[in-house]
């Protein structure tokens, strides 16, 4: 859910919508068997800084119905994202996960940034990490998730134009945490069937290869440790795999 999509918002308005939003999500639950998905709470890089303290708080309110995370987004170039340092602090505090979009078309300091500024647990895109080698072994040994959507990264110009010489492949090829989704897909005219396509026929993915991913995306995911294990359980048996051991 974004929070920061013009002057014009009612903060009242963005009140309503956290708390009626679950409600219909959890309804729709009783039909069709699937967790109700996880709101984060978004604040924008270079707008409404005053919000990002106030995002927090709404974060905590409904900490124990909905909200999981908060996430920061927006244009990279602004480099504001000391700005929100307080509220990423007291979002720590509080148990709140942190997602930082850094590295999309930004440098890799904006991953830097986020990792070591921000206390960020994900990091949305983080293409540009590549450029910093040193930076890129410490998140691969940390395992740091970054979630890439290719699609997304050739309409927006992220990266290269041909799609294999993207960050992906790289990511693939050292086995970095990470996964395959969609990126605003009503913005974006888009699908995960899309951006899954793209990474088989250009980055050679196999079978194998998104079973991967999707077990990076659920081990990183947000959801409560009993809630997620069972998660990894379901894909572990639907993909015949042995359950990984740490």
């Amino acid at each position: 859910m974004c929070l920061h999509s013009s002057k014009s918002s009612s903060w009242n308005s963005v009140c309503i919508l956290v708390h009626v939003i679950p409600e219909k999500v959890a309804s729709g639950h009783k039909v069709f068997p699937l967790k109700p998905p996880w709101n984060l709470g978004i604040v924008g890089r270079g707008r409404n800084v005053s919000w990002s303290p106030e995002v927090v708080e709404l974060c905590k309110k409904y900490q124990n119905n909905s909200v999981v995370a908060i996430d920061l987004a927006g244009d990279e170039l602004l480099k504001a994202s000391s700005d929100h340092k307080e509220a990423y602090e007291e979002a720590e505090r509080c148990g709140i996960h942190r997602t930082v979009h850094a590295g999309e078309a930004g440098p890799a300091a904006m991953i830097k940034e986020a990792v070591y500024l921000l206390k960020a647990e994900r990091i949305g895109h983080g293409y540009h990490v590549l450029e910093d080698p040193e930076l890129y072994r410490e998140l691969l040994r940390t395992k740091m998730h970054f979630e890439v959507c290719p699609w997304s990264s050739y309409l927006t110009g992220a990266c290269l134009p041909d799609f294999r010489k993207h960050p992906v492949v790289q990511f693939k090829k050292d086995q970095a945490n990470y996964s395959i989704n969609t990126d605003d897909p009503l913005i974006f005219n888009s699908s995960i069937d899309k951006d899954y396509s793209i990474a088989k026929e250009y980055m050679d993915f196999t079978e194998e290869d998104f079973k991967r991913v999707n077990i990076n995306a659920a081990q990183s995911s947000f959801l409560p440790e009993k809630e997620k294990q069972e998660l990894l359980n379901t894909l572990y048996e639907a993909y015949g795999m042995v359950p990984a051991t740490s």
